[in-house]
């Protein structure tokens, strides 16, 4: 069985290097579109690139999506360093896989001339040269469909992309993409605390095509600059979509951390009855909130991800509720003041400020607030037997 793929690869490197030089008249280039799966990281499809030629029984996907899942994965994908490359693979091969997935397949075949079928085939077979195949994923600006895009551009020859569309307008990163996560809400939640600002900045028709979907009906409806003629000459379904589709959750974040704020409520009041101090549920809130504001620092000043940049999450997930509880009993006021303005000017005037937050978000600060207020009074009011 080794022997029969070693071969298979060997024979799959002598036809892209050999009879690709040697492309037909009869040859097609096309775009394939992925449906999403049912996990977060396919939930948002797929792009790649086919090339057929009936004439001289070529038939292979390139694939830019591909990376490798080792003990470090999830350290580089932290980091920022998480390198993709670009595959290649019999049709037959790519095929049997989505239809495996249950995952649909849409195909548009570019109406390229001779010319710029040569051009893109030769950029493709430079890309897929061991020194080039590699490359740093960006969500936004570097994945599967901005590499299709950007080799389609590249391969016209006086013609371009129009840079006007009717597909999207006024439209954010952020907005683009969350109608694929409506389904896994706590990722959501999740991806909210991560991405900073530069995710809400307003996308420009090129910007939109990081996105495989978008990406297709760009291509679909795009006539090419200097001349009438469709980008795509034909489409087709190539497999249908059968894939049972994921569940919402049954409980949202935003149920979970409301109740858990009438929690507190319940707790602090019960506090304030019995002139005591539960200090455990500081401890516990001030560490949950202390390891999210890392995570957002870490995200922002240390990685390399450019979609984490400029995050007004550290606002309410503020690295001073680390030094709060470590110093419980001995936090200067100046301390618990500072945390009490940036609480409540974010509850007050979040709307102001360049970035979406999550809707969870609001009934997080509000329990901070109350717990920080309650710290407040305590040291005002001179009761420092109730740290105790």
């Amino acid at each position: 069985m080794k022997r029969k793929i070693i071969f298979i690869s060997l024979l799959f490197l002598l036809v892209v290097n050999g009879v690709f030089a040697q492309f037909s008249e009869k040859s097609q280039v096309s775009v394939l579109t992925c449906g999403s799966g049912s996990e977060l990281y396919v939930a948002f499809g797929h792009t790649a690139i086919r090339v057929f030629d009936t004439s001289q029984n070529i038939d292979f996907v390139y694939n830019y999506g591909v990376f490798e899942f080792d003990d470090y994965f999830y350290l580089k994908f932290a980091q920022g360093k998480l390198n993709y490359k670009l595959d290649a693979s019999p049709f037959a091969y790519f095929m049997h896989g989505y239809s495996y997935e249950g995952r649909a397949i849409y195909e548009q075949v570019l109406n390229l001339s001779p010319q710029e079928k040569q051009t893109l085939i030769h950029l493709l077979e430079e890309n897929y040269k061991p020194e080039n195949r590699y490359y740093q994923y960006d969500f936004f600006k570097d994945n599967c469909a901005t590499r299709v895009r950007d080799v389609i551009a590249k391969s016209l020859e006086d013609r371009a992309f129009p840079q006007s569309c009717a597909i999207k307008t006024d439209y954010s990163f952020r907005k683009l993409f969350l109608p694929y996560t409506q389904d896994f809400l706590w990722w959501r939640l999740g991806i909210d605390i991560a991405l900073g600002s530069v995710a809400d900045r307003k996308t420009t028709v090129w910007d939109c095509m990081f996105l495989p979907d978008d990406l297709m009906k760009q291509l679909d409806t795009t006539i090419l600059t200097n001349t009438t003629a469709s980008l795509v000459e034909s489409e087709g379904v190539l497999l249908e979509q059968t894939q049972i589709q994921h569940f919402p959750s049954l409980v949202s974040p935003d149920a979970v951390f409301w109740c858990l704020l009438l929690l507190i409520v319940l707790l602090t009041f019960t506090e304030w009855k019995m002139k005591k101090y539960f200090r455990w549920i500081d401890v516990f809130l001030f560490f949950a909130i202390g390891l999210v504001s890392f995570l957002v620092v870490y995200l922002w000043f240390i990685s390399d991800h450019s979609a984490t940049k400029g995050n007004w999450n550290v606002i309410w997930a503020n690295p001073l509720f680390f030094y709060v509880l470590f110093r419980l009993q001995k936090t200067q006021p100046v301390v618990l003041y500072t945390l009490a303005a940036c609480l409540l000017c974010f509850l007050l005037f979040f709307w102001l400020l360049p970035q979406h937050f999550n809707t969870a978000f609001f009934p997080i600060s509000i329990m901070l607030l109350i717990r920080v207020l309650g710290l407040i009074y305590r040291k005002i009011g001179n009761l420092p037997h109730i740290l105790k």
